[in-house]
């Protein structure tokens, strides 16, 4: 039998615009890294992996029946999905290609240690066209630090079975800002990265979650927290060197060559729709949002007993939509659109925000060409600073 929340989900899906992205979830890791706050499970219990399989391909069958629209992209993230087999993932997919458009962009996120040119064969056999690579160092202190299981070598070999199995399209995560980093071996990781042919890198500073085992160690004193300064080379860095190499920076932590940004992620910056799988995965439609359990187990039992993992929903007012939008607009090269701004906030964009934007605009932080707003390439650092102000006039 439906439940009541099931009801009012495929009402919103039926009514809304065109659903544009889709995020799959899958918690399996090896270990939980020492920075890590995502929803991940370390169960390595084969029978719950296939309870997990069952539960979000049930979860995926019910929401897809009500879906006629056709997928512009499609994220596989975690956890880490090459935990679970090659042949599985591509089960998981299936239906979902069956409501992807021809060029859709269709990600997967994986571990390194994970993959060997068979694996990577059958992933791009089975649908898949993009792959980001969770290398986050090539440095071995770095990666020992990080928590990671895999060397240098094993990025390396994983970038070239990719591109032997077809991926034109392959990303490599970083993170900058490790325990007793220097901007030395930073520039070494860059560079050994852009010697694999990318077409894309995002970098991201270290960030100490609440509840981590970073977390805790700085909290103890054991670990210091990430030196501002430090963090401020080590971002100058990653601009300058990418940038040499061709790569265009168009969001604070992301690069890519012309044409290869991730129209997955830019589709959440725009405030995009999309749906959402899995356990502590969220979905959108035109403000309203969904989220399922964040606990794996938690979500399998409610799928299992109820065909329904929803945790909760919200529809967010014109002010909340308004303040997502210039927030992750300065984060981007794009920026936002005052027009879309007004129609989203209900109110007069360019009045509300004219007095810091103009002093952002005669600092040369800030941008206005027909009537979009957008950060010069040397405030892309100072974005969220800049959004604050930007909000606070709301």
């Amino acid at each position: 039998m439906e439940s009541q929340a099931s009801k009012t989900r495929i009402k919103v899906w039926r009514k809304l615009a065109n659903v544009l992205g889709c995020y799959v979830h899958i918690p399996f890791c090896a270990r939980r890294c020492p920075y890590c706050d995502f929803a991940v499970s370390v169960d390595a219990r084969q029978s719950f992996r296939e309870r997990y399989v069952a539960a979000l391909q049930s979860e995926i069958n019910g929401e897809l029946e009500h879906f006629e629209a056709g997928l512009d992209t499609v994220f596989f993230g975690g956890g880490t999905p090459t935990e679970l087999p090659a042949e599985t993932l591509c089960q998981i997919l299936a239906p979902i290609l069956q409501k992807t458009k021809a060029d859709a962009e269709i990600s997967l996120e994986a571990n390194p240690e994970n993959l060997t040119f068979d694996f990577l064969w059958k992933l791009r056999e089975g649908g898949f066209n993009r792959i980001s690579l969770g290398a986050q160092s090539f440095d071995a202190r770095e990666l020992q630090v990080l928590g990671r299981a895999h060397d240098a070598s094993k990025i390396e070999n994983a970038a070239q079975d990719a591109r032997r199995a077809g991926f034109e399209n392959l990303s490599l995560d970083l993170i900058y800002g490790a325990p007793e980093s220097s901007v030395f071996a930073w520039r070494q990781s860059l560079e050994r990265a852009i010697a694999l042919d990318l077409t894309h890198v995002s970098a991201y500073c270290l960030t100490i979650e609440d509840g981590t085992a970073f977390g805790k160690r700085v909290e103890k004193g054991e670990m210091p927290a990430p030196d501002a300064d430090l963090m401020a080379d080590l971002m100058d860095e990653t601009a300058q060197t990418l940038e040499r190499a061709g790569f265009e920076r168009y969001e604070v932590s992301n690069w890519a060559k012309p044409g290869f940004e991730s129209r997955h992620n830019r589709n959440y910056w725009r405030g995009g729709d999309y749906l959402g799988f899995g356990c502590g995965a969220h979905g959108h439609r035109q403000g309203h949002r969904f989220w399922n359990e964040r606990d794996a187990k938690t979500y399998v039992s409610r799928i299992e007993n109820k065909g329904s993992a929803r945790a909760g929903e919200e529809k967010l007012t014109p002010r909340e939509r308004a303040v997502e939008l210039v927030a992750l607009g300065v984060r981007q090269r794009e920026g936002f659109d005052l027009a879309q701004l007004s129609r989203i906030g209900a109110f007069d964009a360019r009045a509300a925000l004219n007095a810091s934007l103009s002093s952002f605009v005669s600092q040369g932080m800030l941008c206005e060409t027909n009537g979009r707003v957008a950060p010069e390439p040397r405030a892309l650092a100072l974005a969220d600073g800049m959004a604050a102000r930007l909000v606070a006039q709301f």
